[in-house]
């Protein structure tokens, strides 16, 4: 590494960390008068110390629509070119595009006439990963039968039977409801907590210049 090339990391590393801290700073300073009981026109300088906060995370955000929409614009740029090839399975893509925007418009922006669409799309969607887990699952078990495996497709099979609105399937509802309750329940929240802990220490990483995009 050149070392224009250290300075520039270092530059990027030194700004990434001042914006960063402003903004906790600001986040955890803004907006709270009681802190400022002391000083004459505590709200004004709380609202003032909520500004940069506010700001960064408007151009935060404002960064990540456009990153969206050039996404966006790129995958309808690599179909229309798989179209050409005559991979018609891209046309599928393009129209559907073309009838949500035109119909998002028509609307006037109504979500739900959208909702009615895409309720049912994420409710198969949903459907095809509980079948898809049951089949991994009895797959595994042709494979390799051993207690987790078992276990993994009795769970499987309670939840989607339990679901069933049928009378004969109370005692199954009732585990259901329990593994819906207990099991999962814990295991969503050791997953959340989880992830809180990963952005925590990735958000260190970048506030002290860590990451690798800073380094070079």
């Amino acid at each position: 590494m050149g070392r224009g090339q250290r300075l520039g990391a270092a530059l990027a590393a030194v700004i990434a960390f001042a914006v960063g801290m402003t903004t906790l700073f600001s986040l955890l300073l803004g907006n709270q008068p009681e802190l400022y009981g002391s000083i004459a026109n505590a709200e004004a300088v709380s609202i003032l110390a909520a500004l940069p906060a506010s700001l960064f995370v408007r151009l935060a955000a404002i960064t990540i629509a456009f990153t969206i929409v050039i996404g966006m614009f790129n995958l309808l740029y690599v179909h229309l070119r798989r179209l050409a090839r005559r991979q018609f399975y891209s046309l599928v893509l393009l129209l559907s595009f073309a009838i949500t925007i035109y119909w998002h418009v028509a609307s006037g922006g109504d979500p739900s006439l959208l909702e009615a669409v895409q309720m049912p799309i994420e409710s198969s969607l949903a459907a095809l990963l509980c079948l898809s887990l049951v089949y991994g699952g009895a797959a595994a078990l042709r494979k390799r039968a051993n207690g987790w495996g078992i276990l993994f497709v009795a769970v499987m099979l309670t939840v989607l039977l339990g679901a069933l609105p049928l009378d004969d399937l109370a005692p199954l509802r009732q585990w259901k409801d329990w593994l819906m309750a207990v099991p999962v329940s814990a295991g969503a929240r050791a997953m959340l907590l989880g992830i809180a802990l990963g952005t925590v220490v990735a958000g260190l990483r970048i506030l002290l210049g860590q990451d690798r995009s800073y380094r070079g």
